[in-house]
């Protein structure tokens, strides 16, 4: 009983096997306001894209990320980041969240979990587990984090970029 409990949990958490250097998922979807986001188009412009994904919006930890993102929205600009919050969230909600704190970058409402199934991130009852991740512009996973801190997630990912980049 234990073991499968272990196995179920571990499965709705999410797997945590993407790998550094691999191929990136690179999709077709939607931001909150309905415009597409092509990642493919993003790393042949030479960009990176950062993806951070969140529980709820509106929640204390997804609003205190949320802000330091935008906070730091120019440095990551300057550096050819593209900045997207993703959750479960539907999309109204997610306009609310971005209009409610100014918040910067785009937003990925991922109602069908693609998203999140494309990068392995888990979570429980539509709430995602704050994870992290960096595509570069190979269309390569450069970078994931899971588990992060909301109150340093952002600056975190970009001082792994400054020392990276050596900007």
């Amino acid at each position: 009983m234990k073991l499968a409990f272990a196995v179920l949990m571990l499965g709705a958490l999410g797997a945590r096997g993407l790998a550094q250097g691999e191929p990136a998922p690179l999709l077709k979807v939607q931001d909150s306001y309905g415009k597409p986001v092509d990642f493919a188009q993003l790393t042949a412009a030479g960009e990176y894209i950062l993806l951070w994904f969140y529980p709820k919006a509106k929640s204390p930890g997804c609003t205190a990320q949320g802000k330091r993102y935008a906070e730091l929205y120019p440095e990551f600009q300057r550096l050819k980041v593209a900045v997207f919050g993703v959750s479960h969230d539907p999309a109204a909600e997610q306009c609310a969240f971005i209009e409610q704190l100014a918040l910067k970058g785009g937003m990925l409402p991922d109602r069908d979990g693609r998203i999140a199934k494309a990068f392995q991130v888990g979570g429980l009852f539509g709430f995602y587990n704050r994870d992290t991740v960096l595509i570069n512009p190979q269309g390569r996973i450069e970078r994931v984090w899971r588990g992060v801190n909301p109150f340093k997630d952002a600056d975190t990912v970009l001082e792994y970029l400054r020392s990276k980049l050596g900007k």
